[in-house]
């Protein structure tokens, strides 16, 4: 394999980096040929000295250590806040300035205005300020980025300003950074390549699999229940050519993937919806839940959609309070799959695939014909090849990584809830975890998840 080459103003930046003052102590090594060995893995020596590191920064700078504390440290400490691609040489800013797809078609739908993804977002601005007015160009930011703001009232700087730290917080993805973070795998904390160079790069991002991800990726991310296989293969079905397939149920509350809770939706629609829960969408869903006897919820959230049943038409007021519990209750489980793989490196991590995973990989043994809705109506085997194999295996990696990935990223803004018994009952699973109690294991992760979601429950009452 071909050595690869890295430009060299990516070697002047690593170099520039290395000596600065904000990176003292910070570990690094040379290599035989006196370079800097500037990844280092998180398990290997150097990689477990940065994160020493970088949680002693994190006291001095007084940045909580919870989830996504390196990703604030190494933002934090960056001494121009903009880094070099180690592909093309390009410079690009680490804060969330940069569109992405959905975006970029909104800007050339609203204003003809064509741009693309690595087109910061105070250049948009500047060239929307040629054809079109403040006002025009205010009201069109303040509804796309749902800010709470008057258009008489707001400057179009703050408002820059707010469409940044809305998409860095987690709270809008239309933006996104120069380059993603990677600590402690990169020294400065961030992916060698930039966001000019990402689908080149980054094989997960090629064109082919972000098309794979749009179908999938999500379920495996949020550890989804329901006929996955299934639901993948009928996204991407001709029923849905032109369109976009809608979960009723957000995966990202805790609903399942499945073919039967997809409904036909126009690609602007199912953007806008993004994870809103709305009245009419939980009555289609107990529709569906009644009509075809299943459960529209993944097993660890069930205890919350059971209460919001009898309640959604008491209390209508209190459903944007249900989607923020089910948001709550994700962030709680995923939290709980983090700390289980984080410690307890022995047997974490089969003890997950075993008892979460290996089951739905069994849908990826089938093939599925669908009906009305989605409704399958006939399933024949699958021959098992190594593609077959590659499908399930992605499955469980992008479950796993998706894990470090929730939890570790600056801009995840729900945080879980948590006490002292429940914490008490996760140590206590994690330090006992051993080969030969996985079922035992399991059965007291169920009940812990049921306790997160009373906690959850308690508090929408009060």
């Amino acid at each position: 394999m071909a050595k690869k080459i890295w430009h060299q103003s990516f070697l002047d930046y690593m170099d520039y980096i290395v000596n600065h003052d904000n990176y003292k102590g910070l570990s690094i090594t040379k290599k035989n040929d006196g370079s800097y060995s500037w990844i280092a893995p998180k398990k290997s020596d150097i990689g477990k000295k940065r994160v020493e590191w970088a949680l002693k920064k994190a006291d001095e700078l007084g940045i909580s250590k919870t989830p996504g504390v390196y990703a604030k440290v190494m933002l934090e400490i960056h001494p121009t806040k903009h880094k070099v691609c180690q592909t093309c040489g390009r410079t690009l800013s680490l804060y969330y300035i940069y569109p992405n797809v959905h975006f970029i078609s909104a800007l050339k739908k609203r204003f003809k205005y064509e741009v693309n993804s690595t087109t910061s977002l105070y250049d948009i601005v500047e060239g929307l300020k040629k054809d079109f007015s403040s006002v025009d160009i205010k009201k069109f930011f303040i509804e796309k980025f749902k800010l709470s703001l008057s258009i008489n009232d707001a400057q179009l700087d703050d408002i820059i300003h707010l469409c940044e730290l809305k998409s860095r917080n987690g709270d809008s993805k239309l933006l996104g950074p120069g380059a993603m973070s990677n600590f402690p795998d990169r020294f400065d904390g961030f992916h060698t390549y930039n966001r000019c160079c990402r689908s080149t790069e980054d094989k997960g991002r090629s064109v082919e699999n972000l098309k794979t991800y749009t179908k999938d990726r999500r379920a495996y991310e949020y550890w989804s229940d329901g006929n996955i296989h299934a639901a993948n293969k009928y996204m991407g079905s001709s029923y849905f050519k032109g369109s976009s397939a809608d979960h009723i149920g957000p995966i990202s509350l805790g609903f399942i993937h499945d073919s039967i809770v997809l409904r036909k939706m126009s690609i602007g629609d199912n953007s806008t919806k993004r994870d809103r829960l709305l009245y009419e969408d939980i009555e289609e869903i107990i529709k569906v839940e009644e009509q075809y006897n299943i459960c529209p919820i993944s097993w660890y959230s069930k205890k919350i959609w059971e209460y919001i049943k009898p309640n959604y038409k008491t209390y209508p007021e209190k459903i944007d309070e249900f989607r923020g519990a089910l948001k709550v209750n994700m962030a709680n489980f995923m939290y709980i799959l983090w700390y289980i793989l984080e410690n307890n490196k022995a047997f974490g991590k089969n003890f997950l695939i075993e008892s979460l995973l290996v089951d739905k990989s069994q849908y990826f043994l089938y093939n599925y014909k669908f009906g009305e809705n989605g409704k399958i109506v006939s399933k024949s085997p699958r021959n098992v090849t190594d593609s077959t194999r590659k499908e399930m295996e992605r499955y469980y990696r992008v479950a796993l990584e998706s894990v470090y990935d929730y939890n570790e990223k600056e801009n995840r803004n729900t945080k879980p809830k948590l006490d002292i018994k429940f914490n008490e009952k996760l140590y206590w699973i994690a330090d006992n975890l051993a080969k030969d109690n996985f079922v035992e294991m399991k059965n007291e992760l169920i009940k812990l998840m049921e306790y997160s979601q009373e906690l959850i429950i308690n508090d929408i009452k009060k």
